[in-house]
């Protein structure tokens, strides 16, 4: 898988950018006005919620294109059972989840009293493990729960993402796309209410799949770069209506992961990318980029506590230190957990053994 994965390193490597531009997001939240964060400045500011819109919209897209590729990579090299299939999505989905939120999720969130979507200001650690049990309270580990409904559903159907009958999967997509937008809205639990539009982008991820050779191979590396970043320029400024219009979120949403794939195809054929690929920081990044993505929460909170009362009036500079402060105590605890969990696996070998 490794040999094949390789292949395909512009993968990993647009997943390594939207890993810096997920922590992005969330630091420009505090400063965007974005009715859906509970922690915000009292001023907001212009600059940085054009920035959030754009990045926000990206971001789990990003994510979802590349997870629905991958999977195509996976159904090419071993077709495997359903069941198995779903089993293995089960261990890298919902096991970390539970596993986040027992040990750090609610803990933290409880001693810093940290509000979040299903969890109140004050709410006990009791309240806090049955939000996170029903999934209503995850925060970042949201994406966990939404991907593996949409991983499953794509499962489920992968007759549909076989080249000869992909027509018959775009259409599907769409009706599904419906169906979860207007049924499952209002579901609440394990953030089934998420999925519609990721459905679409999944779909698309895998379909890209099967002409993603003859793109890389075949255009130019300076025709993918700079017609890919123009693209991307383009979406920061329509991002800006995606307010207004609800049909423009969703054409961002499938839309920017294909110009982030295409500008890092472009990219991995660079000798300079190619030298940092090579590089086992690039590389570690790259194999922990989950766990990266998982322990951002709550230190971007507390940064904001501390560093708002400081230097609140310059809201740009604010957002920046607390960008670098959040990603350098990620890859911390990051660096902290691998060593730990490294420490616990070998000493229970030496005990089976």
């Amino acid at each position: 898988m490794k040999s094949i994965m390789k292949k395909y390193q512009y993968i990993d490597f647009m997943k390594t950018i939207a890993m810096f531009l997920v922590i992005a997001a969330h630091c420009t939240l505090f400063f965007s006005g974005n009715e859906f964060w509970f922690i915000k400045a009292e001023q907001e500011s212009v600059l940085l919620r054009w920035i959030s819109k754009f990045v926000v919209l990206s971001v789990v897209p990003i994510f979802t294109f590349a997870s629905g590729f991958l999977l195509q990579v996976s159904l090419q090299k071993n077709k495997g059972s359903v069941v198995s299939l779903i089993r293995k999505k089960a261990a890298r989905l919902l096991i970390p989840y539970f596993i986040y939120g027992t040990l750090w999720l609610v803990p933290t969130y409880t001693f810093f009293d940290i509000p979040s979507f299903g969890r109140d200001k004050g709410a006990s650690l009791t309240d806090g493990y049955k939000a996170m049990a029903l999934g209503k309270f995850s925060d970042v580990a949201w994406f966990l729960l939404m991907m593996f409904w949409v991983t499953v559903i794509w499962i489920l159907l992968q007759r549909l993402l076989k080249k000869a009958n992909l027509i018959y999967g775009a259409v599907v997509s769409v009706v599904l796309y419906f169906a979860a937008h207007f049924f499952l809205r209002q579901i609440d639990y394990y953030k089934i209410s998420q999925i519609d539009i990721y459905i679409i982008v999944f779909f698309v991820g895998a379909a890209f799949f099967y002409i993603s050779d003859a793109v890389y191979y075949h255009v130019s590396e300076w025709i993918l770069i700079f017609g890919s970043l123009a693209g991307i320029i383009a979406c920061v400024f329509l991002a800006q209506l995606s307010t207004e219009i609800y049909s423009m979120e969703c054409i961002l949403k499938i839309v920017i992961p294909v110009l982030f794939v295409t500008f890092s195809m472009g990219l991995c054929r660079t000798k300079e990318v190619g030298k940092l690929e090579e590089t086992a920081v690039y590389n570690w990044l790259c194999k922990n980029s989950l766990y990266i993505y998982l322990l951002q929460a709550p230190g971007m909170y507390i940064g904001f506590g501390i560093l708002y009362p400081l230097m609140g009036s310059n809201a740009l500079l604010c957002f920046l230190v607390l960008f670098i402060a959040t990603t350098l105590s990620d890859v911390i605890l990051t660096l902290i957990y691998v060593f730990m969990k490294e420490k616990i696996f070998t000493f229970l070998h030496q005990i089976s053994t």
